[in-house]
């Protein structure tokens, strides 16, 4: 379950810890629609492939009668192209979301840990990172063998299935990286689902503030990530909003 306590639709709430308590986050960040403006998949898919197959599945995926993986597998297999096609791509068209870099500049420098955690393609994470400076930024991910004679999906291990989501969600990957420290969790999407729960404040966009809402799950909503450093500024001074 979400933490009580943050925003709601961008209406204060009682926090449940004390947030003067916490000064260090691990501030664990989607990348398809959070990082970038437009999500990779989908544009890989729209240029490349066949975006009916998941337009087809996606009342399945959101109901959960279909898993987000299963529906990967699916379009992905109708994807044809080279590696290098799809970096070209993505580079041309998919955008990043105002104030990332400077959100990850800052962050590093009062002494927070952040990671991107993403159901996305290391060939594609690591190549836009690296452009945009922060190479060195840790991720976690699946990958993907593009070529003209089809795509293969290779899935990261993550462990057994979730007992929440019966799915091997991003929990996994964020319980190895936390370390112990307080969560915030930045997403926007279907996979973004169950691992907020695991998160102590949830900053939200699309699909998943809209999920987060309709569930009456407490986040914080925003847009670009100067909305999260200040959020997070206040939670550091022991305020909220």
């Amino acid at each position: 379950m979400c933490v009580s306590g943050m925003l709601v639709g961008g209406q204060g709430a009682g926090l449940w810890y004390d947030p003067a308590s916490v000064r260090r986050f691990l501030i664990a960040i989607d990348f398809d629609g959070t990082i970038t403006q437009h999500d990779t998949l989908h544009l890989i898919v729209d240029r490349f492939g066949d975006r009916s197959v998941w337009d087809r599945l996606t009342p399945d995926v959101i109901a959960g009668r279909v898993s987000v993986e299963e529906a990967m597998q699916a379009e992905f297999a109708t994807v044809r192209a080279t590696p290098d096609q799809v970096l070209n791509l993505v580079r041309a068209r998919a955008g990043v979301r105002d104030g990332f870099v400077d959100f990850v500049a800052w962050a590093r420098d009062v002494g927070h840990d952040v990671r991107v955690l993403s159901n996305g393609f290391r060939l594609v994470i690591a190549d836009t990172l690296e452009r945009l400076g922060v190479g060195d930024l840790p991720f976690d991910s699946h990958d993907a063998e593009f070529s003209v004679a089809g795509t293969r999906l290779i899935w990261t291990e993550r462990g057994e299935r979730c007992a929440l989501c019966d799915r091997p969600c991003k929990r996994f990957d964020l319980a190895a990286a936390r370390a112990g420290l307080a969560v915030a969790y930045l997403g926007d999407g279907v996979s973004d689902r169950c691992v907020c729960g695991a998160a102590d404040v949830v900053f939200a966009r699309a699909e998943l503030a809209d999920w987060l809402r309709a569930e009456h799950r407490d986040f914080v909503p925003f847009e670009e990530f100067g909305q999260v450093r200040a959020h997070l500024e206040q939670l550091a001074q022991g305020r909220h909003a």
